[in-house]
């Protein structure tokens, strides 16, 4: 874990009170404030906030605590802002705890909460995301939104996290759109031109100069979906990107500066990626300046009511009572496909209950096709996909020894049909060949 915690001197001080943390990139610092006063932020030693970085000032800013808050630049040389303006030297801005504001290149936010809380949770490798909607985001939660710190996002697939990335941006509060990169979408050739962008003439069908998606996100925040399926030949193109803030076209030669937040998500081990050879040590820790994990539906099946009401409440245009006997059923499935197949069911449901309460016969969860279908119309299974489930899974995880059962019922279940089977699982079918390597499952042929 990159992310570290620097104290202001020998110690945070009380358990209770304010605290100044200070980020950027994936370096925390985690400061103690007096309950009133002028506390100097700057390079200085002598400072109450020491920050030694060559674009902090020697004494930078001063922010005032009392019954009103206040900020102030002492005539940095890389200046002050909050909401987005600048802090002309020598005339105080009124502050609220809980405002973020930017020292130089570092972002700043008072958080009002138990200093021994803020070091522990800054101390730790991943942070636990309950719900992905952030509709109630904590301090801690806020502060990364509103940093510059890269964020990686991990999870069974339809856990939401595009939704935790949609409710990082919107929480950011930057000014450009959220533009999601689908890593596994695209081939190596199409994925450099539509990151990077390309100039006029720098390939066959070039016809004229066209932006990256990295360029279109501008002043916004840019998710890596898929991050994993990312081939290696552009990782190391995308993590100079990322540390330069520069990007070059295809046929350019002169980059074009990047106003980027970084965010990525996946549902693969990249630390093990990273020991099987497919994936840089060094991009997956400049993405994980901090890691939020968002646990599969089964570990938190207290979310079941509330997110079954939601979606209910979507799909109808109105509330929609849920039976005891339903919600049980609803909490006896296993959800494979997380938030996303409770989505599908409930939506079904409360439809199907046409303005009633949802009732168990309303819940209908799809099964897997052999069940369902007669058996004399299900061809055999190949003899490749019966063996794979007997082949060791020696060096794997429980986890994905877990995902490759999965992986060989799909295919069993869709005769050994890729793309349907990809479907079923809800991942791309780029994602499953690459998930039957590493498993060393063999692939299926006609």
């Amino acid at each position: 874990m990159r992310t570290t915690v620097t104290d202001a001197g020998e110690s945070l001080g009380p358990v209770t009170g304010w605290v100044l943390l200070v980020s950027r990139d994936a370096d925390f610092r985690a400061f103690g404030l007096p309950e009133r006063g002028d506390v100097a932020i700057g390079r200085d030693a002598a400072c109450e906030v020491v920050i030694d970085h060559e674009k902090i000032s020697r004494r930078h800013a001063v922010l005032r605590i009392g019954d009103r808050w206040a900020l102030e630049d002492l005539g940095s040389r890389n200046g002050t802002q909050i909401r987005g303006a600048a802090v002309t030297a020598g005339s105080p801005v009124e502050l609220a705890p809980g405002e973020p504001f930017q020292i130089g290149p570092f972002t700043a936010v008072v958080l009002a909460r138990a200093v021994s809380t803020v070091r522990a949770a800054l101390g730790a490798s991943h942070v636990t995301i309950e719900d992905p909607t952030l509709a109630s985001p904590g301090p801690l939660v806020l502060s990364l939104a509103q940093s510059m710190v890269n964020i990686l996002v991990v999870g069974e697939t339809g856990v939401g996290k595009e939704v935790l990335s949609s409710s990082i941006h919107r929480l950011s509060g930057r000014s450009g759109a959220l533009v999601c990169i689908n890593c596994a979408a695209l081939s190596p050739q199409l994925l450099e031109s539509e990151l990077f962008g390309h100039e006029r003439g720098a390939f066959t069908g070039a016809a004229q100069t066209k932006p990256g998606l990295l360029e279109a996100a501008a002043g916004g925040t840019v998710l890596f979906d898929e991050i994993g399926e990312m081939p290696l030949e552009l990782q190391a193109k995308l993590l100079r990107a990322i540390e330069t803030r520069e990007v070059l076209r295809v046929g350019a030669v002169r980059p074009v500066t990047l106003d980027v937040r970084v965010l990525a998500a996946t549902n693969r081990d990249l630390l093990g990626c990273v020991a099987e050879g497919t994936f840089r040590r060094d991009l997956f820790y400049r993405l994980a300046g901090i890691t939020l994990n968002i646990p599969p539906l089964r570990e938190r099946v207290q979310q079941l009511e509330p997110l079954a009401a939601r979606f209910a409440r979507a799909a109808t245009g109105r509330d929609a009572a849920l039976s005891a006997a339903a919600l049980t059923r609803l909490r006896s499935h296993s959800w494979p496909g997380n938030v996303r197949e409770l989505k599908n069911v409930v939506e079904r449901a409360a439809l199907l209950a046409a303005g009633g309460a949802i009732q168990p016969e309303h819940i209908l969860i799809d099964q897997p096709q052999e069940s369902i279908a007669p058996a004399r119309t299900i061809p055999a299974i190949p003899s490749a996909l019966a063996a794979a489930r007997d082949d060791s899974t020696a060096g794997l995880t429980p986890e994905q020894v877990a995902d490759r059962q999965r992986i060989v019922a799909a295919l069993e279940a869709c005769n050994g049909n890729q793309t349907r089977a990809a479907q079923q699982l809800g991942i791309s079918r780029a994602t499953l060949v690459n998930k039957l390597s590493i498993y060393r499952v063999p692939r299926p042929r006609k």
